[in-house]
């Protein structure tokens, strides 16, 4: 099978994230050189899609690392409900396009509510860039498809290191302390071409049974939550067939009564005290469908079948995320090659301008550049 730009920018993501490790003093100077002496006390981050699940992502980490409260939102419901009672609240505003109309709206919303504001974009010409205080790349390159990959853990690291660098500038927290937390970021960071190789030869052994799938669950937990929406996301993006995403807690109540066996059920199962009941729960439903998919590691698995992508996650609580996401990427490019279906092309390219919710630049959404 002849492999889509979205494949090689799912390889390209170790690349991109080490490169903006190297370079995030620089990438965020702007940013930090504004904010350094501004008074902080919360943070908003709004996005839409993939940047709402990177941000989802860093929310962890961002607040383990500022002890500061962090909200993720869409930008939509922030603008037109959210109230926000301390006006020392920065709001930042993600789009990796940079040309999305809400998040446009909800840095506007944050203007006029006499906030903070900042956007964060891979587009150097973004919208967004307009409409906030400060500008920030993400610095992982022109992504020519429509369902992003390498963007997604771009858009989280980026985040991260702006809030980071901006600590170390406040004097809130030592370099050495986000040098421990680089660490670690390395550490995943090393393994994600070892989980997309394995992700790859999974893929492989589960395509025959997953092809003809209609009805697709993704449920997860703790800091793979993100991924599990972004899992759900992407194969929308490009299978095209009925797929969810839900908190395992959420599933237990209420949605497990809804399987049947034309379910496909795939199962982020990331170290912690819900990969037991993970199991548990891969043994309960396996008595209604057959086609169950865990994605973790062999620890605490009973019975390893040909199905589970068995890989070597890092599972370090803050940023396997980067890792849990892949495999679900990686089904998301592959299968629909096999349904006739091109994954980096959009269904409507047009789709946005149509509807109204971005403004195509074209060159953002000039999806169908050929690959020289």
């Amino acid at each position: 099978m002849s492999h889509s730009n979205m494949y090689d920018y799912i390889c390209e993501t170790p690349v991109v994230l080490r490169s903006i490790i190297k370079d995030r003093r620089e990438i965020t100077k702007e940013f930090v050189d504004f904010y350094k002496d501004k008074n902080i006390e919360q943070i908003y981050i709004l996005g839409s899609g993939t940047s709402y699940h990177a941000g989802l992502n860093a929310k962890n980490f961002l607040e383990e690392l500022l002890n500061m409260k962090v909200i993720v939102m869409y930008p939509t419901q922030f603008e037109r409900g959210e109230k926000v009672f301390n006006t020392n609240t920065l709001v930042i505003g993600m789009s990796q396009g940079g040309q999305s109309l809400s998040t446009v709206a909800g840095l506007d919303s944050a203007t006029e509510k006499g906030l903070y504001t900042a956007a964060v974009s891979e587009n150097p010409r973004a919208l967004i860039f307009d409409h906030a205080a400060t500008k920030t790349r993400i610095m992982v390159g022109n992504e020519l498809a429509g369902a992003k990959t390498k963007g997604f853990a771009g858009s989280t690291l980026t985040i991260e290191l702006m809030l980071a660098e901006l600590g170390i500038a406040k004097g809130i927290i030592t370099e050495e302390c986000v040098e421990g937390y680089i660490e670690r970021m390395h550490r995943v960071i090393d393994n994600l071409v070892n989980i997309t190789e394995a992700a790859t030869a999974w893929y492989d052994r589960i395509r025959n049974e997953f092809l003809p799938a209609k009805r697709i669950i993704v449920v997860g937990y703790d800091n793979c939550y993100g991924d599990v929406l972004e899992g759900a996301l992407k194969m929308l993006e490009t299978v095209r067939q009925g797929v969810t995403g839900y908190d395992i807690e959420e599933f237990f109540h209420g949605i497990y009564n809804s399987i049947t066996e034309s379910a496909h059920v795939f199962y982020l199962a990331s170290k912690g005290d819900y990969k037991p009941r993970t199991v548990k729960l891969i043994e309960i439903l396996s008595e209604w469908t057959p086609h169950n998919y865990l994605i973790g590691t062999a620890e605490g698995v009973d019975e390893i079948q040909d199905k589970y992508c068995i890989a070597p996650f890092t599972e370090d609580p803050l940023f396997s995320c980067w890792e849990y996401i892949i495999p679900l990427q990686v089904v998301a490019c592959l299968a629909p090659q096999e349904l006739g279906i091109n994954p980096d092309i959009p269904k409507d390219p047009q789709f946005h301008k149509r509807i109204g919710s971005k403004v195509l630049d074209g060159v953002r959404d000039n999806y169908v550049v050929e690959k020289a």
